[in-house]
């Protein structure tokens, strides 16, 4: 991570803490303290996948938006969503929440649900940057009117139903990033980069035929198995793999599972779901050419760790800082007493 993007996490967190904890935040875009409180309900339906997708595309393209990873990233930051419930009964009052915001907070708030994984997994939050970046951006007025409209689109068509599941069975039955950055690169001339994902019918019956090995008994699973994915996509032949494990009565999580995919938003796209669909700590993804880096899974594993570390060497910063900076506020004010 470049030093700028630490000093950056650092004082980001420090300054939130701080003026939070007093009660004087006046940042206009802070949801915490700017955002409305009116949320009037939204009509919301679970929409299929392919439905969600083509309604944030269009919502995108009619308010005049051109790029891809705006609208990609308001919906991975929408699945990111922290607050998940038991079948995701909270999903419709969040969603009305959200969908009340003004622009600005919007684009805070969905800012704050991709850095919350910093902590959780620094390695499948810097792979999945490229969909969040946009937001430490100064966005004009037709980029704004798109993210509200994209969240609107995604909120009524049940994004947040589809993910906002405390269970990660519930939120793997769909590969949305798949099926909505396949729409938008539709809209956006697909063919151009040749790139169609594998669709989820054929997935779950590679994953089966792979997991049985052929025989018509189905093989028992070894616990802590590693499963590697070169042309990876979204991880849609992942997401069908877990699901199948998981309805063999075993958890995901205890497998490693290694995706490498060639394009950015595509292997952003699979980071999230890695988190989405509760693969686990040992759930990697890697960004690059497999050809011209045979080492890729390799140097994908060890950046990882690199990144745990560097993620701890932070938040050991922070901690320092913030108690170093209410040791100093509580000596001035002893200070002013006397």
């Amino acid at each position: 991570m470049p030093a700028d993007s630490t000093a950056t996490i650092v004082t980001k967190a420090i300054d939130q803490v701080i003026t939070h904890r007093e009660g004087d935040c006046t940042d206009p875009s802070c949801a915490r303290h700017a955002g409305t409180t009116n949320c009037p309900p939204i009509t919301v339906s679970r929409s299929p996948g392919s439905v969600l997708g083509e309604a944030v595309a269009e919502a995108w393209h009619a308010a005049g938006g051109s790029r891809l990873d705006i609208p990609a990233g308001v919906v991975a930051a929408l699945a990111l969503w922290p607050q998940k419930s038991p079948g995701a009964e909270a999903a419709d009052t969040i969603a009305a929440y959200i969908a009340a915001q003004p622009p600005r907070v919007l684009v805070r708030g969905l800012a704050d649900s991709a850095d919350y994984y910093y902590r959780l997994r620094p390695d499948l939050w810097a792979t999945a940057r490229p969909l969040f970046d946009w937001t430490r951006e100064d966005l004009h007025d037709t980029h704004l009117a798109g993210v509200r409209a994209v969240a609107r689109a995604a909120l009524r068509h049940g994004v947040l139903q589809h993910t906002g599941d405390t269970d990660p069975a519930e939120r793997s039955r769909i590969d949305l990033m798949s099926w909505v950055i396949t729409s938008l690169r539709h809209h956006h001339s697909r063919r151009s980069l040749g790139e169609y994902h594998t669709p989820p019918d054929i997935s779950n019956l590679i994953a089966t035929v792979l997991a049985d090995e052929g025989s018509t008994e189905r093989r028992p699973h070894r616990r802590g198995e590693w499963a590697l994915e070169p042309t990876a996509g979204t991880g849609g032949l992942f997401r069908s793999a877990a699901q199948d494990l998981r309805r063999a009565g075993e958890d995901p999580a205890e497998r490693g599972w290694v995706m490498l995919e060639l394009d950015p938003l595509a292997a952003a796209g699979a980071a999230v779901n890695a988190l989405v669909w509760g693969l686990g700590p040992r759930a990697f993804v890697g960004c690059g050419d497999v050809l011209a880096q045979p080492n890729l899974a390799e140097d994908t594993l060890a950046r990882a760790r690199d990144m745990a570390r560097h993620r701890d060497d932070v938040m050991d910063l922070i901690r320092f800082a913030i108690a170093t900076r209410t040791t100093d506020r509580l000596l001035d004010a002893l200070m002013a007493t006397n």
